[in-house]
């Protein structure tokens, strides 16, 4: 599950990524995210593993809770895992929006 962290980090002046949950039962939710260029996901905690699958190109630049910055390089089909728990922020740095599935276990 992922928890929106708000009430710790004020929101800054960038617009939102777009979240649909696709499907939600008692052990799994997939979650698909569309991100316009300079959009962001906001400070969130994931309390489950999971796992993503890319569908577009691109570039998001997650900021970790711990001071950290990673970029992943966006490419369409490539598939990553995820262990719990992880708090940080997605953001598209790139001009091209940036698509990917997001699964998580909740068990």
């Amino acid at each position: 599950m992922s928890v929106a962290l708000e009430d710790r980090e004020a929101r800054r002046e960038t617009a939102e990524a777009e979240r649909v949950v696709m499907f939600e039962d008692e052990k799994t939710r997939i979650t698909q995210w569309r991100f316009p260029p300079g959009t962001e996901t906001g400070w969130h905690r994931h309390t489950h593993d999971y796992v993503t699958i890319q569908q577009s190109s691109g570039q998001l630049r997650l900021e970790n809770r711990d001071g950290t910055v990673n970029v992943i390089d966006y490419k369409d089909g490539h598939t990553a895992g995820y262990s719990a728990p992880m708090e940080h922020n997605a953001k598209n740095i790139s001009n091209e929006e940036v698509r990917v599935t997001e699964i998580e276990y909740k068990i």
